[in-house]
């Protein structure tokens, strides 16, 4: 860790581009590695860092805040939210926004920006940076940095006329008269760029190093694909790009990602209407809010129920109000499976939305395993064929367990005296018998199972085709429990009489909890 004086100094540059007053919290998490600390600890920690520091002061309610000289005249005001108190004689940018009428935000003049070649979590100087006014509802010309941006191919281009003598300087980092005609391009008009954290943040920390002026509005598009949409706020540009709608045809570098972000605002404006926000001084204080919760009243469960579920594997059932089953899934964990229904980044798939508009009840069944909940819920779903299951559950990967896919799985059953024997073949699931009886004397049982791995296997008649299953799922565990399942393998049977043979004996070891290797 630095000293003192070094930490001052970082914690000074931080502050001085900061939109808004900065939680002790805050601080103490990014420059002296304590996540998690409580406001009181971290003001004490930070306090004898900052205590004198010219310009540096602490406001009770709000945080930490850089009021020196040089940011006497700033470009962008507080948004409404913010502690802080307004100077609107020396704020434009945001008087601007207070001024807007309501409607304005479809008229709104910006600055798409896109940066790439940032290091992790916004670490480092951007490579490339991407500038795309738009201006009257209309995109002009795209301005790139550095000087020259990037070429057709992805590749650094050259504003010299003659690059043989000036060659293109592939991978330089901005210069300072490239964040300097960053700041001019923007000037005082708000931004719109995915996550700022790593497209905008890094551009501040810079400029303020360099002593250049650069505090601009910022509105995240991620951070309206979290609130809007529902989606996570990791999510990717073209995610969001298909969930409102906007066409995402650009090149995967920044130049593509400007041209996104302006072509998103079309989109975005519409929704953000329906939430009551009409100008960008609501905009800005809108985005800082925080998604809204699930509303548990159509559900006949609770949150709390949700999060009183078992932590082992199962498989649960969706059902709407007439009791029909919509959804079936397996998990190895349940409560963490189910709950991941309900929270707000489900709304951001169509399955998702259809299990939180559709469904009103909720049953769980528990598994011994994670390979029983993979078998049940493959019964479940022969039996049941929910409506939810075909229109989204698309089981297509590639099976690592090999050719073996004519299948016997025998697992004891609860009772212990019984067991469960789960047919599968060509990849799919056929059936479950149930038997108790002792293979050494066997009863009718044991006649209809023999009959069925006979129709099933080796009789050229066969014409069930059975259920879809997550065939993916079952042969990975099968490939790493391969020494702890008893699971008969048919196509090493030479024919049916050898099949029952080799089933009878695998019964036994189930049910005697011993594992014996029956191929």
């Amino acid at each position: 860790m630095k000293d003192r004086a070094g930490l001052a100094d970082d914690i000074v540059i931080y502050l001085k581009t900061a939109v808004a007053p900065v939680p002790s919290r805050d601080l103490a998490a990014r420059f002296l590695a304590i996540p998690r600390a409580a406001e009181g600890t971290s003001h004490r920690l930070l306090a004898p860092i900052l205590d004198g520091v010219r310009g540096v002061e602490h406001r009770a309610d709000a945080g930490w805040v850089f009021t020196g000289r040089a940011d006497a005249t700033t470009s962008c005001e507080l948004p409404p939210s913010s502690a802080a108190p307004r100077d609107s004689a020396t704020e434009p940018s945001d008087r601007r926004a207070e001024d807007e009428a309501p409607g304005d935000l479809v008229r709104l003049d910006f600055i798409a920006l896109a940066a790439d070649g940032v290091g992790p979590g916004g670490s480092g100087l951007p490579k490339s940076v991407a500038l795309l006014p738009v201006v009257g509802g209309e995109a002009l010309h795209p301005e790139c940095f550095p000087a020259g941006g990037l070429d057709e191919d992805g590749g650094w281009a050259s504003d010299s006329v003659d690059e043989l003598a000036s060659p293109p300087v592939r991978g330089a980092a901005l210069s300072v008269a490239d964040l300097e005609a960053i700041a001019e391009t923007i000037g005082d008009l708000p931004v719109i760029a995915h996550r700022v954290g790593r497209e905008v943040d890094p551009l501040r920390r810079a400029a303020a190093a360099a002593g250049i002026e650069f505090r601009p509005c910022v509105v995240s598009a991620a951070r309206l694909g979290h609130l809007l949409y529902g989606l996570k706020a990791n999510h990717l540009p073209q995610e969001l790009a298909a969930v409102a709608g906007a066409k995402s045809d650009g090149p995967d570098d920044c130049r593509g990602r400007a041209r996104l972000m302006a072509q998103l605002w079309g989109a975005l404006v519409p929704a953000l209407q329906a939430q009551g926000v009409e100008t960008l001084a609501g905009l800005l204080e809108f985005q800082e809010t925080t998604a809204p919760p699930i509303d548990f009243a159509p559900y006949e469960f609770t949150a709390d129920e949700l999060s009183l579920l078992p932590e082992t594997p199962g498989v649960y059932r969706f059902l709407d109000a007439s009791g029909e089953t919509l959804y079936i899934g397996k998990a190895k964990n349940l409560r963490s499976r189910v709950g991941s229904y309900f929270v707000p980044s489900a709304r951001r798939t169509p399955k998702g939305r259809a299990v939180l508009e559709r469904v009103r009840r909720l049953e769980i069944e528990m598994a011994a395993s994670e390979l029983e909940a993979i078998l049940l819920e493959a019964d479940l779903l022969l039996r049941h064929r929910p409506p939810l299951n075909r229109q989204f559950e698309v089981s297509e990967r590639p099976a690592p367990y090999g050719p073996r896919q004519n299948l016997v799985v025998v697992l004891r059953d609860e009772q212990e005296t019984s067991c469960t024997l789960h047919l599968l073949r060509g990849g799919r699931y056929l059936r479950a018998f149930s038997c108790a009886e002792d293979p050494a004397a066997p009863g009718p049982g044991w006649g209809t199972i023999d009959a069925a791995v006979a129709g099933a296997y080796f009789e050229t008649t066969a014409d069930d085709t059975g259920g879809e299953m997550d065939w993916f799922l079952l042969s990975s565990y099968l490939r790493r429990h391969v020494d702890a399942v008893n699971v008969l393998d048919v196509d090493e049977c030479a024919d049916a009489r050898d099949a029952a043979g080799r089933l009878r004996t695998l019964f036994t070891a189930a049910r005697s909890g011993t594992r014996v290797l029956a191929r």
